[in-house]
């Protein structure tokens, strides 16, 4: 019945524009004066925007009265509708709040125009999402029926982001559908219009006059909005050439507030990248409607010149604080599901999230344990940030997409140093290098030999020779673990050719022995945005929810 609704109104609309159009060429035509309907709409265009929501009030009452039953009373209404919506946030500058309007029209009948929203839902503005042209996005995912689709947009301010943690600077976007219903018209006149904001993931759609219709819904809005704020934008060359520029930039950041019965996925872009080379997946993703409704996705931004270690760490700071609001949101059934998703190197910043260093890394960068390097207590507890951490018991699954985990050939040699002295490193990093030096290292210690040499950046840290490199493919991966790897074989060798590789990483390195699945596409080094890759990481995803069931 629902489907048979809205493929007739589709059809009505169809007939009736092909109906209207010598009409309406005729009139372009015409030489004679301007009609009363000619003058009728030039009064509606300079009417004030009360006046004009006021009209489109009346309008749409009319509509509703006139019932639902035919094809063009449906399309008549549903019209009618989007016009108040869109007035009644033009209204109010676009930043219309829950509140009660009294508005007279031009006749006898006055509205009360009352609305309602889900009590999460925070907006400073609501964006008409017919104004958002498609740019970024590959595809535009929208859903036809009733309601006028929209994005509330919470704005970035410094007071909100101390409360919100995931709030980046673009603020939160996310997209609603206002619909409008009416009650009957009291004795003095007066009639109750209710415009009401519902989610279109948590809702498909809406019974008006005892019919049931699909609710309207444009998904890929927010996205296409957040890509061309120029304040939430990073540039992944500059991200990579000039770490301490972007350092500011580094966070875990969402489109909208963590919520306590979605399963959070979070992606992690790699080398030379940006949180962007997600957007065109989690499009795609966002098509699905249990996607839409039982994942919420963020993004790991970082600049990626920094050493891996750097990078995990700070990664490891943010999901700790994720884990802790979803204990203060007393979120029990998500609390150990989260979802790890790292492309390129983000994978290798992922696999630190579910590994148990011990003191490896130390024995392999310095040759020996930390309690023998004679460093004050201070430098040694700050080095523990980086290369001791223990599995985070809150992943479950992890999906590596073109990881290097042996590394990449094109890390070493003159192009991979030539790149690493392109890099800028922090300068607070530097410091402490620096201040190791000041101190009482002794002149055969490896931590000065290391420090004096340079510190490694991200481009050195993927030689198949890096010490991090060779100690990370040598930690066990933390038992239980759900593991996926998605590999890109750009040539489409066989997989045990040498030659294999999605043109950076070879095969054999991205390759990992005893995963749940492995899935290879004919792709390059972007493999995951490749749609048979976007098809495995929905199929993955369906998996995930399917266990917590």
């Amino acid at each position: 019945m629902l489907r048979d609704s809205f493929c007739a109104l589709m059809k009505f609309k169809l007939r009736l524009i092909l109906c209207m159009a010598p009409a309406l060429l005729m009139a372009a035509c015409a030489s004679h004066p301007p009609s009363k309907d000619n003058a009728s709409r030039q009064h509606k265009a300079s009417a004030t925007p009360r006046q004009a929501l006021a009209q489109a009030l009346a309008d749409a009452g009319q509509a509703w009265d006139a019932g639902m039953e035919t094809e063009e009373g449906r399309l008549r209404y549903h019209t009618a509708a989007s016009r108040v919506v869109n007035a009644w946030i033009a209204c109010h500058d676009g930043c219309p709040q829950t509140a009660s309007d009294n508005l007279a029209t031009s006749g006898s009948d006055s509205f009360q125009i009352r609305t309602s929203s889900p009590s999460d839902l925070h907006f400073d503005k609501l964006i008409p999402a017919s104004t958002v042209p498609t740019r970024e996005l590959h595809t535009r995912f929208t859903r036809e029926g009733v309601g006028t689709p929209l994005i509330a947009w919470w704005k970035y301010t410094d007071e909100r982001a101390a409360t919100e943690p995931f709030m980046g600077k673009a603020g939160y976007l996310v997209p609603v559908t206002a619909t409008l219903t009416f009650g009957k018209s009291s004795q003095a006149g007066r009639r109750t219009a209710v415009i009401e904001l519902k989610d279109p993931r948590q809702q498909d759609s809406v019974v008006m006059k005892q019919h049931k219709f699909p609710l309207a819904a444009d998904f890929s809005a927010p996205g296409e909005f957040f890509l061309a704020q120029a304040q939430a934008r990073m540039s992944g060359l500059g991200g990579l050439l000039s770490t301490e520029t972007n350092l500011g930039k580094l966070g875990l950041i969402s489109l909208e507030p963590p919520k306590k019965d979605r399963i959070p996925v979070i992606l992690v872009h790699g080398l030379m990248s940006r949180p962007a080379t997600w957007q065109n997946v989690v499009n795609q993703l966002w098509s699905d409607p249990q996607i839409q409704s039982q994942c919420q996705f963020y993004f790991f931004r970082y600049p990626s010149g920094v050493p891996v270690i750097y990078s995990a760490a700070k990664l490891r700071e943010r999901l700790e604080v994720l884990h802790g609001e979803y204990l203060k949101a007393g979120s029990r059934k998500h609390l150990n599901q989260m979802v790890l998703i790292g492309h390129s190197m983000g994978g290798l910043v992922s696999k630190s999230q579910v590994q148990d260093s011990k003191d490896k890394l130390w024995v392999n960068v310095f040759g020996t344990t930390p309690d023998r390097l004679n460093l004050p207590q201070a430098q040694l507890d700050s080095l523990r940030t980086y290369l001791e951490y223990k599995a985070n018991p809150h992943v479950s699954r992890v999906v590596f997409v073109a990881t290097p985990h042996r590394g990449s050939n094109l890390a070493q040699g003159w192009s991979g140093a030539i790149g690493s002295r392109l890099v800028r490193l922090p300068a607070h990093l530097m410091s402490d290098a620096t201040s190791m030096l000041q101190g009482e290292l002794p002149k055969d210690s490896p931590l000065r030999r290391l420090v004096e040499q340079g510190l490694p950046t991200s481009i050195s840290n993927l030689s198949p020779s890096s010490k991090f490199v060779q100690t990370s493919i040598a930690i066990p991966l933390r038992p239980g673990l759900h593991i996926h790897s998605i590999i890109g074989n750009k040539g489409q060798r066989p997989l045990e050719d040498p030659r294999c590789s999605d043109g950076v990483v070879p095969y054999a390195s991205a390759h990992l022995d005893g995963v749940e699945s492995e899935f290879v596409v004919p792709s390059g080094h972007g493999a995951h945005e490749h749609p048979e890759a976007v098809a495995e990481i929905r199929r993955i995803l369906h998996k995930h929810l399917a266990s917590l069931d």
